[in-house]
């Protein structure tokens, strides 16, 4: 069946997050250009250093690109936040100004039904509590289970929201230095929250590494927020927004080889499905989960080698994958 053609009119406001990266994200910003939106939010942070400042600047010009009737806001740092600060701040600074919402990083290249997806969703559940996030990308799209709709609700992903809406009323609780953590971490009400324990056992280590600074990233943080508030993510049966930022600029996203490296985004069709009941899926969470997020033994073994040489995010490791990734990209 082809996607719908019905008129759509975007009324949502996106914020855009940018960096250094102007190829990818420029994918991302005629996506966004193509869905006109009314408002624009221009996220970009600084430079680390002055040979950096030029690739910067080249993000930033971007904004002067916007040729549709939109409101245009920009937030130019003139110092480098880092991933951490510099990406939660960005959202901060949108829902202060909006009370919803869609953001896109510049490795988030979304289908055009996302934005009507988003906004379908950010409408229907705008006063519901128990919805956290709306995602756009879904890696689990080949899913072969029981299916109740176009969407389904989700508890047990974690970080990677590649494309994603919510509401000022779920970023109010978010907290980019996880101090609730401690807290929770010895509660046995956040063991019997897990499907499994190979679960519990990865996201433990997942948030001590957050909590402590070892990881970089802001993303895990509105994870703890969800499960805090025994909330709900929405997720599309359909992948409707692609990571392609993977490759040696990536953060998170280094390893070509990934599993989580794929293309299979393509649109939904409208009128959407509703899903009949409010209720977790959790046999496609389990899914989902061991397939691109738990640790098999043999990467349970990889990281302890890692661990070793300085973790994922130290020099030695990076120095690796990037030697990887060049000769990957030499056979091909």
């Amino acid at each position: 069946m082809a996607a719908s053609v019905e008129p759509f009119t975007l009324r949502t406001p996106v914020l855009l997050i940018g960096f250094n990266r102007i190829g990818p994200l420029r994918q991302v910003f005629q996506a966004v250009r193509e869905a006109r939106p009314p408002r624009l939010y221009f996220a970009a942070d600084g430079p680390r250093n002055e040979e950096e400042r030029v690739r910067c600047e080249e993000v930033r010009v971007l904004a002067k690109e916007v040729d549709w009737p939109c409101e245009v806001h920009t937030r130019f740092n003139d110092r480098n936040m880092g991933l951490r600060q510099g990406v939660s701040s960005a959202i901060a600074w949108f829902f202060e100004h909006e009370e919803e919402g869609i953001v896109l990083e510049d490795d988030t290249l979304p289908v055009p039904s996302f934005f009507r997806f988003s906004q379908e969703m950010l409408e229907r559940y705008r006063h519901d509590e128990r919805i956290w996030v709306v995602m756009g990308n879904n890696l689990l799209d080949d899913w072969a289970g029981p299916v109740g709709g176009d969407y389904y609700f989700s508890a047990h992903g974690y970080g990677a929201p590649w494309g994603w809406a919510s509401w000022r009323r779920v970023w109010a609780h978010y907290d980019v230095d996880m101090s609730v953590w401690p807290e929770l971490k010895g509660s046995p009400l956040l063991r019997d929250f897990f499907l499994n324990h190979h679960e519990e056992e990865v996201a433990r280590a997942i948030f001590d590494r957050v909590h402590a600074g070892v990881m970089n990233s802001w993303s895990y943080q509105l994870d703890i927020t969800r499960i805090a508030n025994h909330a709900l993510n929405i997720l599309p049966h359909m992948n409707l927004v692609d990571n392609i930022g993977f490759g040696e600029d990536g953060t998170h996203t280094t390893g070509l080889a990934d599993p989580r490296n794929k293309r299979t985004a393509k649109d939904i069709v409208f009128p959407l499905r509703h899903p009949r009941l409010i209720m977790l899926d959790a046999h496609r969470d389990a899914a989902y989960f061991d397939r691109f997020i738990g640790f098999t033994r043999g990467e349970r073994f990889k990281n302890a080698v890692k661990g070793m040489l300085g973790g994922q995010d130290g020099a030695l490791v990076q120095g690796i994958i990037k030697l990887k990734n060049s000769l990957a990209g030499k056979a091909r």
